[in-house]
């Protein structure tokens, strides 16, 4: 019950979205297809500064008004809450506290397990921009040196 309420508010969500958000011109030039990182060998941590670069170019393309959301999706061995809430727990944190993106701009939810590696898809404006494949049970920075 509780999973079919999440999935139709994530929905509202979306629709409401891509009816309210004005878009920029980055948004205007987004590709037709996601952009994928890590699709064939995963994101596992040490990559701090293409992560970084990834999470600005979501920042730039998102503009001073649109809209982000970031879902979280286990993949094959993951189960704790706690790893799909880090995994976006660390995207919010860089957009907020770096690129001074308005948390109220930032929705995050967690979605449907999928097969393989975990995910964490982000949509601008109601539209998937960029997919992240995650290594089993890692998180965006854990091998980062702060």
């Amino acid at each position: 019950m509780l999973r079919y309420i999440s999935i139709k508010l994530f929905l509202a969500v979306i629709a409401i979205c891509s009816l309210s958000v004005t878009r920029s011109t980055a948004q205007t030039q987004q590709l037709s297809k996601p952009i994928i990182v890590g699709e064939h060998i995963g994101i596992d941590g040490h990559e701090c500064d293409s992560t970084k670069a990834d999470f600005d170019l979501i920042a730039e393309t998102a503009g001073e008004n649109g809209l982000i959301i970031a879902i979280a999706r286990f993949g094959k061995g993951e189960f704790t809450r706690k790893l799909a809430r880090r995994r976006l727990q660390n995207l919010r944190d860089y957009l907020y506290s770096t690129r001074s993106i308005n948390e109220k701009r930032i929705i995050t939810a967690e979605g449907e397990r999928v097969s393989g590696f975990g995910r964490v898809e982000v949509y601008i404006g109601g539209r998937l921009f960029m997919v992240f494949h995650m290594k089993r049970n890692k998180d965006f920075f854990s091998g980062c040196k702060t």
